[in-house]
Parts: C-alpha cells; sequence; structure tokens
C-alpha cells in the first residue's frame, strides 16, 4: 500500500513517525509525498496542550478529505481513544504502536536508522515521565519513565558513523532523567553524564547534541563531560517559568537556584555556552510580579532563543482546576514580553 505520514507536536514524535515510516517501509509498503496518492495516511497526534489536540483533530479531518483512509495514533489517542473513534468513525483509530504495526504487517526490527538524513540523526535514549507537572498529561500518554539500555544506544550511535552520520541529538520525553529509576523521586539518580561519558569512549560521533533537559537532573559529574568538545556547547533548558512561586504551583521539582547554577557552571566550563528555554506565559495564579520575575531572570541566565507558549489548559490536569485562570488577554499580552 502507499501511506503518508502527518506528525503534530514534538521530537519524540517526529521520531515514532520516522520509525513508523521505516517499519512499513521494510514491510512492502511505499511512502508517498503526495497525500492524495496515499491509500493510507497516518496522523502521529499530539495532546500536549488543548490546542495541539484541537490541531491534531484538525490535521485527521483535513487527511479524511484527501487520502483514501486515514489512521490515527499517538499521544492524544493514547489519552481518549473511544472520543477519536466517535468524531471520526470512519478512520482507523491506533491506541498502541503494536496494533498499528500488526495490522499492517509490520515489526519494530526494521532499519536500526529511523531517519533518512545524511547528517543528522535523533538518538531516543529514553522516554515516559514519573513527573507530575501540574500542566502536562504527557505522563498519561506516554506512560513511567524508562531508560533505553546504554548499549542499545551505543550500538545505534556506532551505525550512524558507518553511515556516515557526524552529528546525533539524543532525545527523550525527560531526557536528563537517563538512568534514574523514577524520576520523580530520584533526580539524584539520573546518570546522563555516565551515558554521554559511554558515547565519547566508545564512539568517535563528532557532535552530540542535547535536546531538551530538565535542570533538576543535572549531576554535578555532568560538566566534566560536558567540557569535551564533542558535545555541543549549547543546552536547552525545560524551565517553564523564572518566579518560585509559579514553579512550585507548576510542580516543577526544581527553582529558580537550579537554572542559575546551571547557567555559572556552564559558562565556566564552555565560555561559549548558549543557552535556551522553554516557557510557559500566564499559568493559573501567576501574578504580574511573577510574570516580571520571569522577565528579569532570562536577562540575568543571558538565554540566547526562547520557546514561549501561553498557558494554555488541558483538560484532565491538575492545573485545569485552578480556579485562578487568567484571561486569554493577559496570557497573549504576556508571552511576547518575556
Amino acid at each position: 500500500m502507499k501511506f503518508h505520514i502527518r506528525t503534530l507536536g514534538c521530537k519524540m514524535n517526529q521520531l515514532d513517525s520516522a520509525r513508523l515510516q521505516a517499519a512499513l517501509m521494510a514491510a512492502g509498503h511505499e511512502q508517498v509525498n503526495n497525500e492524495e496518492e496515499a491509500e493510507y495516511s497516518f496522523v502521529n497526534s499530539c495532546t500536549v496542550t488543548a490546542q495541539a489536540d484541537r490541531k491534531s483533530r484538525q490535521s485527521a479531518n483535513a487527511a479524511s478529505r484527501t487520502a483514501q483512509q486515514v489512521s490515527v495514533l499517538g499521544c492524544s489517542v493514547r489519552i481518549d481513544a473511544d472520543r477519536w473513534r466517535e468524531s471520526l468513525p470512519d478512520a482507523l483509530i491506533f491506541d498502541s504502536d503494536e496494533a498499528l504495526l500488526k495490522y499492517f504487517d509490520a515489526t519494530d526490527h526494521s532499519p536500526l536508522l529511523p531517519v533518512s538524513s545524511r547528517t543528522r540523526l535523533q538518538v531516543a535514549i529514553q522516554t515516559g515521565c514519573d513527573d507530575t507537572c501540574s500542566f502536562c498529561i504527557t505522563t498519561l500518554a506516554r506512560g513511567d519513565h524508562r531508560s533505553l539500555p546504554a548499549e542499545q544506544i551505543i550500538e545505534q550511535v556506532q551505525e550512524a558513523q558507518r553511515q556516515g552520520i557526524n552529528e546525533i541529538v539524543l532525545t527523550g520525553i525527560n531526557l536528563a532523567a537517563w538512568g534514574s529509576p523514577n524520576s520523580k523521586f530520584k533526580p539524584q539518580l539520573a546518570r546522563l553524564h555516565e551515558l554521554l561519558a559511554c558515547l565519547l569512549a566508545k564512539t568517535s560521533m563528532a557532535r552530540i547534541r542535547l535536546s531538551s533537559i530538565g535542570p533538576q537532573y543535572l549531576q554535578p559529574e555532568f560538566w566534566d563531560v560536558y567540557a569535551d568538545p564533542r558535545i555541543c556547547d549549547y543546552l536547552h533548558l525545560s524551565m517553564q517559568s523564572g518566579s518560585d512561586p509559579v514553579l512550585s504551583a507548576m510542580d516543577r521539582g526544581h527553582g529558580t537556584a537550579e537554572l542559575l547554577n546551571i547557567a555559572e557552571r556552564a559558562r565556566q566550563v564552555r565560555p561559549n555556552t548558549a543557552l535556551a528555554a522553554d516557557l510557559i506565559a500566564g499559568f493559573p495564579g501567576e501574578t504580574e510580579d511573577h510574570h516580571q520575575q520571569t522577565v528579569g531572570l532570562i536577562k540575568e541566565l543571558g538565554l540566547s532563543k526562547l520557546h514561549v507558549f501561553p498557558y494554555s489548559s488541558r483538560e484532565g490536569t491538575l492545573a485545569a482546576t485552578i480556579k485562578d485562570q487568567l484571561p486569554t488577554a493577559v496570557k497573549k499580552g504576556r508571552a511576547p514580553e518575556i
């Protein structure tokens, strides 16, 4: 069959779509760039916010007007498959990867490298999350935190080298928690630095880049490894706010002290380090003073790149039940000020 894939959401979703592509092609199916030629259009959905969920449904509806058959997978389906079946009764709804692969006579033992880029490869090192951030539903959509074995990761990077890849991007739902048996209650047991040390010792990969990292998971030993020039001097922080009261209400597991420490240590080791961050504007209960604290901390940290999102209430999260929800105009007004 001929297939087309639409992907919404994060890098892990992109990686999941790449794996699906590789598995289907290994089973003899053909990918097409023009959706009108597709017998099946796969929509890999996102549900991180209510807006992401709406966009996923809009994309599935658009695909249904183009392709012969729509198949929906991903985080939104895992959260509420029945709702998807009600809204798109003619679509195939897959709430597990195993069911999807079985339906198309495919397996996940297809080519080791699911990404076709000649120069850069995303490498998943963990998935899931045990954290309880009050705005996030990913813990339900992706399940518990699970670290992939170091041997498997090293094997994939070595194969990438053999295929001429010169840069990898380590990716995960809670990347920096790699190695911890429980990312919520044992962040001090995270061992990202040990994995990086193994990759440096057992591969000759020229550039190792990190995607978004949780500040509370970086151990003191991380900075010894970060000194190696093969580790990209760019850190993207899952920061979300620069106000301690807001971070506490978000149940982030870290405060502003960890953020300041990362900025200081990173630039001690690698003076040219560039720092980026994800931020939410207008979280429930956020005051103007809290907002200004975030603005001030961004300047103090010297952040060079920001991903800022107005808070979007997501049904099923604790934050959605907080009474002090801010007006849309306030949330949208604060976002460009950050």
